[in-house]
């Protein structure tokens, strides 16, 4: 559908008026009205709170379904117990608990996402590692103190930092984190592998079409009911009426990662959740990355690992994906469009 592109993107003096304060969201512009019903050209919506950290909205033609809607939130439900490390009683933090004592047997769902992120881990060099939890954990806790953490303590933290640290024994279907103190992270992917959990339910059940939001990682499945294409649209929050531009998108994911959720600001510095493991501090490389990519896990990890390593740093993981796309906005707000993007349209 998307035609090979790969060059910077002058700003028209629309975009001109997006500043280096620019903060990235996914907007969904295709929705018009609202409905309970199933029946022909009427879609049923349904939106759920504080899943994962987020908001989760999904809106489906079809029949059948409000009730594959319900099984789909079900799902991330069960994943979010299943992945999150901030939950005391969740399959990743009783691996985090056992670190450097024993291995623990977690689900096939635990041990797929964890495999997937230590892959990239490895394509980024090192730059998407699921073992930040240690640093992101104590930066959690600089957020609410509203108190930037010392040096010291960044460098004390770095040093349980270390995918190559972490063991998997697909026999027995276990998980080892070989030093007492380490801990994984799963908030980088673990949300795009649930929705395209959620986009494999809505498949199953045969629901004509649907989208699927969850807080910017979203997935557009077939085209609506009249074959129209979805369309996506890339968001400045700070002027919500404006955007830099839209995605026509069937059966695709588009996940965007930015400096604007979850930050505390010191001495006019802003400090973001996105950690670049290689320094212990939020990285300083962009503003904002979307990904187009049909695997919305795939494009959950791409869209962090390519925040930090910015539009130079990110060519050889393009290479990696021949269907991705990707557009970047650089610290000084200008955007760079890499990959399969030909068809965004931007404004």
């Amino acid at each position: 559908m998307f035609k090979q592109s790969d060059r910077p993107v002058i700003g028209s003096a629309r975009r001109g008026r997006i500043q280096a304060v620019l903060v990235l969201a996914v907007l969904v512009i295709s929705l018009s009205g609202c409905s309970l019903l199933g029946g022909k050209g009427k879609p049923v919506e349904k939106q759920v709170f504080g899943i994962m950290d987020t908001d989760i909205s999904i809106k489906a033609y079809g029949s059948n379904a409000g009730e594959a809607i319900g099984r789909a939130i079900d799902e991330i439900r069960r994943l979010d117990s299943l992945l999150s490390a901030y939950d005391p009683d969740s399959e990743v933090s009783a691996v985090n608990n056992m670190a450097g004592e024993a291995p623990v047997r977690v689900s096939g769902d635990t041990l797929a996402v964890i495999e997937r992120a230590l892959y990239f881990a490895e394509v980024s060099g090192g730059v998407f590692d699921p073992t930040i939890f240690p640093v992101a954990k104590l930066w959690s806790v600089a957020r609410e103190r509203k108190q930037v953490p010392s040096r010291e303590e960044v460098s004390a933290a770095l040093e349980f930092v270390d995918y190559r640290q972490v063991y998997i024994d697909r026999d027995e279907g276990t998980v080892f984190l070989a030093k007492k103190g380490m801990g994984i992270d799963l908030g980088a992917i673990a949300k795009g592998y649930a929705v395209d959990k959620m986009a494999e339910i809505l498949r199953t059940a045969k629901v004509q079409s649907f989208l699927i939001n969850a807080g910017g990682n979203v997935y557009a499945g077939s085209r609506k009911p009249d074959k129209a294409l979805w369309r996506i649209g890339i968001t400045d929050p700070r002027n919500p009426e404006d955007i830099i531009g839209v995605m026509p998108a069937e059966d695709t994911a588009i996940v965007s990662s930015g400096d604007y959720r979850r930050y505390f600001t010191v001495d006019g510095t802003v400090y973001h959740h996105i950690i670049d493991p290689r320094t212990g501090y939020p990285s300083e490389t962009s503003r904002g990355t979307t990904v187009f990519l049909p695997s919305s896990t795939d494009a959950d990890a791409l869209s962090t690992a390519m925040f930090i390593l910015g539009p130079d740093g990110s060519e050889s993981m393009l290479s990696e994906f021949p269907g991705i796309g990707v557009i970047f906005i650089t610290q000084d707000g200008s955007i760079v469009a890499k990959g399969l993007v030909d068809e965004f349209e931007f404004k």
